[in-house]
């Protein structure tokens, strides 16, 4: 869609140029050889400059005939052929070989991201031991010393200190268990690649305030034991 609508968006400047310029010679041609020839009408001036816009060798028959007329006609023909042949179209050939390059990326990256789903699949199989495709603590304790793990997620790009301390907070708030699905998404997700998304923010906000929460019961739990021998030991012993 990027590659269409930058083709459809350069071939319609460059149709603007084309018929911009064949109004410009066909007024300044007038009673000259190169009306005859080239520049008789507006539909001819624009046949004229197409065929030598997008086939610059054919420039050279026209030589002979500007040479016979004063030289801003060429001055004008040198600026028409430099903005259309020279910018717009190899902006267009840039254009479309930066969206090949993008799209040829994208490609490779879901074949490297669907080669590492399922080798990360083997992986957590081989350590689900009651096969119910949730992972807990103890079976991603295993999953972590995989001697295969490690190699792909490096090659992946990605955090391995970051997986195992967000998959650690992960297990607090899912019980203890993670379905096999979110895990790969998970590791999928710390690609060193990736770039950060609205859900990625979200998700880091409600990480910290859910951090933040559990501090706040831990700082009163604490209180509340302070305030317990406080009142225990302001208590008299009995005589």
């Amino acid at each position: 869609h990027v590659a269409c609508r930058a083709l459809i968006a350069t071939l319609g400047l460059v149709g603007v140029m084309i018929y911009i310029f064949a109004i410009l010679f066909r007024q300044i041609s007038r009673d000259t050889v190169l009306e005859t020839s080239y520049f008789s009408s507006i539909p001819h001036s624009m046949r004229t400059l197409a065929l030598t816009s997008t086939m610059p060798d054919l420039v050279d028959y026209f030589v002979d005939d500007f040479s016979t007329v004063p030289i801003y006609y060429g001055i004008i023909f040198f600026v028409f052929i430099l903005l259309v042949t020279f910018t717009t179209l190899n902006l267009l050939v840039g254009v479309l070989v930066n969206v090949v390059a993008v799209v040829a990326n994208g490609e490779k990256e879901k074949l490297q991201i669907s080669v590492l789903r399922a080798e990360l699949l083997k992986i957590v199989k081989a350590v689900d031991n009651n096969e119910d495709f949730e992972i807990s603590k103890e079976e991603f304790d295993k999953f972590l010393v995989q001697p295969e793990l490690l190699k792909n997620l490096q090659e992946a790009g990605v955090d391995c200190v970051e997986l195992v301390d967000i998959l650690h907070y992960t297990f607090d708030i899912n019980d203890n268990n993670i379905p096999v699905g979110k895990l790969l998404d998970l590791i999928l997700q710390l690609r060193g690649g990736n770039t950060a998304t609205v859900k990625d923010i979200i998700d880091f906000r409600r990480m910290i305030t859910t951090q933040f929460f559990r501090l706040e019961d831990r700082i009163l739990g604490f209180a509340r034991v302070v305030s317990t021998l406080s009142q225990h030991r302001e208590t008299p012993w009995p005589s």
